[in-house]
């Protein structure tokens, strides 16, 4: 089970991906399942056998894992770039198909069961994340599909020729089930029954594409699921007997000899292990604990590094030198592709513990981790859910507490968006003691901000994922005042899964002596500028959300109407109107608006933030003058990877200057079963175009 949860994260593309969504469910009716750790247990699972079989008429055939059967999917993705077809292929497949002598037209098939979880391509990785937000096999493992009718097969047949057939039935994947039409040919034999036949699909009638990651992999939503059915002839006598156990263990793959202490060795464990090695940040994703976990899946490391979609580091040479900056360089980058190239072999033992040696995380002093006084569960009919909650923050000696780094931890990753957290003074207490549980649960609903009247609040940490620790420099920090506390506002977003989450706040205190050598607070401002993405021409026919009035009416209801005014409230704040913001070049939309800048100093970190349409991002400091400085360029927006970067240099913000936002999105990166104008607000569906400069004033 150790390697098989290293197989199921990995590599973010081959999509094997895709498909393995397209027969990603179960009908849980029909087979023993049991659920235990929040994953779908497989162990001793059979498909459903046929049992009413006719003894003087009819011959029982029976589909069993390893028998010959094999069912694919074949999809064209371009990866890295490059056009491809991927094609994922399993022999895990049961089911009962019954020829009826008599009347061959009236012969049966079976309910055909596929173990996903089996599915192999030319990748050994499938990443957990994808999985969970396109597939998620890992609660629903089994496809099944149901044949209502079949035609083709004639009156008479002969066992030395093939007949075109149809199968029309039901296909179930995850929660839904939709009619499919198989079309292919059939041989019969009196010793087994064999069937081709494929269906043209599309992802999204099942929600599970296309897949779109960027400067990595897309796919088309278009693709075909192929089923080569092999079925050996049963007696009667058995016919009540299992399909066969649709398990899910996976074979450990063969590792090749070849270089790899001297060459590959040192980059695994510079730049790669201490995200991935136990308790990383991107550990849950891939773990790579030994030598052996790198070398099945070279070929993998090679395509996400050589894309720039590993080590994850956005920033285009644009923008200015940061700290942290994780990405490779040629040297390295050209070392892996021909250790992949070369078969990926290595030249010591598989079970070499693999060691980071150089830490990328930053690291932070645990002095105070708190929690919310009660975990949160919400509902999937709010899936978009923006909640409260209330951080103590310990005092012991009452003078108040100077926090010199922070640092947010999800405790249920999956549904957490994203978080950002507010200080709140003292003054606040009785008007949180109001809002805390008035609907029943833990904390309040708080679309927008902390959703509080009380002067005094104002945000101090965010979080989106791929962040890191926030420390700030020697002597800076922010300062809560005697009674102070936190208050946590986390973006959920719920799907099928409504987990308790109890995510925490990690704070690094101030000791005496810093204290006393002098202290700096932070200042910290944030922007928000238009978001506006029409639909295009073809997606306008017959879509009403299409049009923007109704979306606002739509935001209203469902976060408020304060909410429904905010992107008109950004348009004017930039000077402009719905008409400078709403063009759309194919799929692609832009924002810029110039703001004048809030906080004077040196610059510590500047952060973007947008949702998943996000194509783009760039923030200038002073444009269109001599003194234009690039704070921040990412020429292809990555969801997963939203950091705060920190200049290596000085930078200077001083008053009178002004600061330019531009924002770019693309319809295409995000499939919407129902079209929308997309504008600024708080779903998934809902963009934004967030950014933050946090800046050392001068002593």
């Amino acid at each position: 089970m150790q390697y098989l949860r290293r197989l199921d994260l990995g590599r973010l593309v081959l999509l094997a991906i895709v498909v393995v969504a397209t027969v990603g469910a179960f009908t849980k009716d029909s087979w023993d399942w049991m659920f235990g750790a929040n994953e779908a247990q497989t162990q001793g699972v059979d498909a459903p056998v046929i049992e009413d079989v006719d003894q003087t008429t009819e011959r029982l055939y029976r589909i069993v894992p390893g028998n010959g059967s094999e069912v694919r999917y074949v999809v064209n993705e371009r990866l890295a770039g490059e056009e491809a077809v991927a094609v994922g292929r399993t022999s895990t497949v049961g089911g009962d198909i019954v020829i009826d002598d008599a009347d061959p037209a009236a012969s049966r098939v079976g309910e055909v069961v596929v173990n996903v979880e089996m599915f192999e391509s030319d990748s050994a990785l499938r990443d957990k994340r994808l999985r969970h937000d396109y597939l998620e096999s890992s609660h629903w493992p089994f496809a099944s599909f149901v044949t209502n009718s079949i035609s083709g097969i004639p009156a008479e047949i002969d066992p030395a020729s093939s007949y075109p057939i149809v199968l029309d039935g039901m296909l179930t994947v995850k929660e839904t089930t939709l009619p499919v039409q198989f079309a292919g040919d059939i041989t019969v034999t009196d010793s087994a029954v064999e069937a081709h036949v494929s269906a043209q699909i599309r992802g999204s009638w099942f929600d599970v594409g296309p897949i779109n990651i960027a400067r990595l992999a897309h796919t088309d939503d278009e693709l075909t699921l192929e089923f080569d059915l092999v079925a050996d002839r049963v007696s009667l006598d058995d016919a009540g007997q299992s399909t066969g156990d649709l398990d899910s263990q996976l074979l450990v793959p063969e590792v090749a000899t070849g270089a790899f202490a001297q060459n590959v060795l040192p980059i695994l464990e510079n730049r790669c292990v201490s995200c991935h090695s136990a308790n990383g940040p991107g550990w849950s994703t891939l773990a790579l604990d030994t030598v052996g976990d790198a070398a099945a899946i070279a070929n993998d490391i090679a395509l996400v590094t050589g894309a720039g979609y590993m080590p994850p580091w956005s920033p285009s040479e644009s923008s200015p030198a940061f700290h942290n900056d994780w990405s490779l360089d040629q040297t390295e980058l050209d070392a892996l592709a021909t250790w992949a190239g070369d078969g990926g072999g290595i030249d010591v033992a598989p079970d070499t513990a693999l060691v980071a040696r150089n830490q990328l995380v930053n690291p932070i002093e645990r002095d105070q981790e708190i929690h919310a006084s009660a975990a949160y569960v919400g509902s999937v009919d709010q899936p978009d859910d923006y909640r409260c909650q209330v951080y103590e923050v310990d005092d012991p000696e009452g003078d108040g507490t100077w926090v010199k780094g922070f640092a947010f931890e999800p405790d249920k990753s999956e549904v957490v968006h994203h978080s950002i957290v507010y200080r709140a003074p003292k003054q606040a207490w009785a008007e949180v003691e109001a809002l805390d549980g008035s609907d029943g649960k833990p904390g309040w609903t708080c679309f927008g901000g902390a959703n509080m009247a009380t002067p005094g609040v104002y945000s101090v940490l965010g979080w989106a994922p791929g962040m890191q620790p926030t420390l700030y420099p020697q002597g800076v920090g922010t300062f809560l005042e005697p009674g102070d506390f936190l208050i946590n506002q986390i973006h959920y977003h719920f799907d099928h899964e409504t987990p308790a989450d109890n995510s925490g706040i990690v704070l690094d205190v101030a000791e005496s002596d810093e204290i006393s050598a002098g202290m700096r607070s932070i200042e910290s401002s944030t922007y928000l500028t238009p978001a506006e993405m029409p639909c295009t021409a073809e997606e306008a026919v017959d879509a009403p959300l299409c049009d923007r009035d109704a979306v606002l009416r739509d935001l209203a209801s469902k976060y408020g109407r304060g909410v429904a005014g905010i992107p008109g409230a950004l348009i004017g704040q930039c000077g402009g109107t719905v008409d400078d913001y709403d063009d759309l070049v194919g799929t692609v939309a832009h924002s810029s608006c110039d703001l004048a800048a809030r906080d004077y100093g040196t610059v510590f970190s500047v952060l973007g933030h947008m949702h998943e349409f996000g194509a783009a991002y760039r923030m200038t400091l002073n444009p269109d003058t001599p003194q234009e400085r690039v704070l921040l360029d990412i020429p292809t927006w990555s969801f997963e990877w939203q950091l705060a970067y920190q200049p290596v240099e000085e930078i200077r913000i001083e008053r009178g200057d002004v600061v330019r936002f531009e924002c770019t999105w693309d319809r295409s990166l995000m499939y919407m079963p129902e079209p929308r104008y997309v504008t600024w607000a708080y779903g998934t569906v809902d963009e934004m175009c967030f950014s933050s400069i946090r800046v050392v004033p001068d002593k």
